[in-house]
């Protein structure tokens, strides 16, 4: 059994209807999902969401946090769902936070500046997701969003290694454990994949 998601970006999106759907899997820059799927026995329906936009809320700069107060998850950074990071992202934040509680129980033995602890901590978390999404996301010109901290460059290279994965298998096994935070950022940018991606 398959899940099949297929994502549309600026106005250009999946068909809910079976035949739209297989129409628009056929017009990906390579044939290979559409040939799989063509054929196949859909056991459900076909269902259609819209994510507005992703955010990145930087708690670690607030100064002074209200006390018994803590923000996790989405409510920190929501990223674009179509990567499958926000779980990974969230289950890392919260392992972080039972390592600062743990700290706190050692130290004090309260709870007295738990947020400006944590913060610093979750912002790290996030550091390598955001990256990824945001550069594969702000690589398309339409999209909106502070390109400051972003080189065109390096958008420009996770579209190229994104599209190089549909014709490479062990390529999408790669982003994937890194998208899932599995591995780390830094195995996306082995020279020897870098060769590959530039030519």
């Amino acid at each position: 059994m398959w899940h099949v998601s297929l994502a549309g970006r600026f106005g250009d999106y999946p068909p809910t209807d079976e035949p739209g759907f297989l129409a628009f899997a056929a017009s990906l820059h390579t044939p290979r999902l559409h040939e799989i799927i063509k054929d196949a026995e859909r056991v459900a329906d076909i269902v259609g969401y819209r994510f507005p936009t992703s955010i990145q809320r930087h708690y670690e700069q607030v100064p002074s946090f209200p006390p018994g107060f803590l923000v996790l998850g989405d409510a920190i950074c929501s990223f674009n769902p179509i990567y499958g990071q926000g779980m990974s992202a969230a289950a890392l934040q919260v392992q972080a936070l039972q390592h600062v509680l743990g700290e706190c129980r050692a130290g004090s033995g309260t709870l007295d500046g738990l947020a400006s602890a944590f913060f610093p901590r979750a912002a790290q978390v996030i550091a390598t997701p955001w990256t990824l999404a945001a550069s594969l996301d702000l690589a398309y010109p339409q999209t909106v969003g502070d390109r400051s901290g972003l080189s065109r460059e390096r958008s420009q290279y996770f579209a190229a290694l994104y599209a190089l994965a549909g014709v490479d298998v062990e390529i999408q096994k790669l982003i994937t454990e890194v998208f899932h935070l599995a591995r780390p950022l830094s195995a996306l940018m082995d020279e020897t994949l870098r060769t590959r991606v530039g030519s």
